[in-house]
């Protein structure tokens, strides 16, 4: 398993790099320009904060599945087919949570171990998730949206090179000539066209937990504690259970200072179930 995941790494780190506007919030600029752009078609006539609210379904709804009729029971009649596009994000006008790059930063990195069989400062999580952040972050000229593994390897390199300077090129470079070749090498192979490759492996019983935990989140329900008594044994699913157990925390809660980290902590909630149920073996 840690072998197919390695010879498809660098297609599976290009998704997840993209994967992270699946579930991103629009950045308060965007927000407000969204809703000036609807006062003006006059199909929405309350509040900014409310209009905010109403947003929320749609934005954690993945990007590929959302719908204008989504947006349509929103507002005061249909959205204009030609409007539907504005509620696009990309990384220029997305919101990426910092838990979010540290989740795919982290993985990366583990493989990368894995796979090595040694540690090195060019691809530790702190490293990675500053790789990914200037991705998140483009500048004028950047790509900001389809994200590809050369986008990657190169803001690896600025990132390395600002780190460390010239000390750890040789090993960077040779890291990624073995990855451009992986990518080379798997992208001639026909049959694995379209081939997906599971990250994780669920039971019946944990799919169950975790499409009941977006249950209810949706429907702002009671979230259930995992099914069996010795806890969950692989590591995203406890990832998972710790998040759970410290949202019931700040749902009982009236201090402030963990109030205000409730919506971070659902989020991260919606992100971990979605991530388990698209990388789960089928």
């Amino acid at each position: 398993m840690i072998k197919e995941v390695w010879r498809s790494f660098p297609h599976i780190l290009e998704k997840k790099i993209n994967g992270l506007l699946d579930h991103a919030d629009p950045k308060p600029l965007k927000a407000f320009h969204l809703f000036k752009t609807c006062q003006r078609e006059e199909i929405w006539d309350g509040t900014f904060e409310t209009f905010l609210e109403k947003l929320v379904d749609f934005y954690h709804t993945p990007r590929r599945d959302r719908r204008k009729s989504q947006l349509d029971v929103i507002f005061l009649r249909p959205l204009q087919a030609h409007l539907f596009d504005d509620f696009r994000l990309n990384f220029r006008t997305a919101e990426i949570a910092n838990e979010a790059i540290g989740n795919v930063a982290l993985w990366a990195s583990e493989i990368i171990r894995l796979n090595k069989r040694t540690n090195s400062a060019i691809y530790s999580k702190e490293i990675l998730a500053q790789t990914i952040r200037k991705i998140a972050s483009p500048t004028e000229n950047q790509k900001d949206d389809n994200i590809d593994f050369e986008d990657f390897c190169d803001a690896w390199n600025q990132v390395v090179f600002k780190e460390f300077g010239s000390t750890l090129k040789k090993d960077l470079v040779e890291l990624i000539r073995e990855l451009r070749l992986l990518k080379s090498k798997i992208e001639s192979e026909p049959s694995t066209s379209g081939h997906f490759v599971p990250l994780i492996y669920l039971t019946q019983t944990e799919i169950d937990w975790v499409q009941a935990i977006v249950k209810a989140l949706t429907f702002d329900k009671d979230i259930p504690a995992f099914p069996l008594s010795r806890g969950p044994q692989k590591q995203r699913l406890a990832d998972l259970d710790r998040a759970v157990k410290l949202y019931r925390i700040v749902q009982s809660t009236k201090l402030k200072e963990l109030l205000i980290h409730r919506q971070t902590i659902r989020k991260t909630i919606f992100s971990l179930c979605q991530s388990l149920l698209n990388e789960r073996a089928r």
